[in-house]
């Protein structure tokens, strides 16, 4: 019934209150099933999230984020099989490809580089240059396209205050 409701929607009618019941649909997938996926998508395996993405703006980014703690509307994330996670940030964009973040990836220093660990619908980044520093995100990868916005592939991340009130939601695409 959800994802009949959410294929109906057309992109040219998606209001902010509709985005914003869509992610929150998702969220719910993620609390309510701890390894099980829908027809419209569900927590990612670990050779799904390998690579290399590109943050996507979503819609009114102020009406939807109760917070921004990161400030610069382009990011791009590498996330590698050794449980390293590397991220840039910029004002301005670039249409990077996987070999070219690659390169810019390998000149940082690993050792000072977040970790994470995917564990069902969450994915657990932690800083070890930052004491007691720990980010916990609910993921949920896209398992077809939604409407002309939301596609197959996309990587939703959301953050949460600490007591299960998303606060924050990155969308990803996955960069070739």
């Amino acid at each position: 019934m959800h994802a009949q409701m959410i294929s109906n929607m057309s992109n040219s009618t998606m209001t902010i209150k509709n985005l914003t019941l869509v992610f929150l649909l998702f969220l719910s997938f993620s609390s309510c099933a701890q390894e099980t996926k829908s027809e419209t998508g569900g927590p990612p395996e670990l050779s799904q999230l390998i690579g290399f993405w590109k943050k996507v703006e979503i819609p009114n980014p102020e009406k939807v984020n109760m917070v921004n703690p990161w400030s610069s509307k382009y990011q791009w994330f590498a996330f590698y099989g050794n449980g390293k996670i590397y991220s840039m940030m910029s004002d301005r964009d670039n249409t990077y490809s996987s070999k070219e973040l690659k390169k810019i990836f390998d000149i940082l220093p690993a050792g000072k580089t977040p970790n994470f660990k995917l564990d069902g619908h969450f994915l657990i980044i932690d800083n070890m240059e930052i004491r007691d520093y720990q980010e916990i995100w609910g993921v949920n990868l896209f398992a077809k396209d939604i409407n002309e916005f939301l596609k197959k592939g996309m990587l939703l991340m959301t953050l949460d205050d600490g007591k299960g009130n998303v606060i924050y939601y990155r969308l990803l695409k996955r960069i070739e």
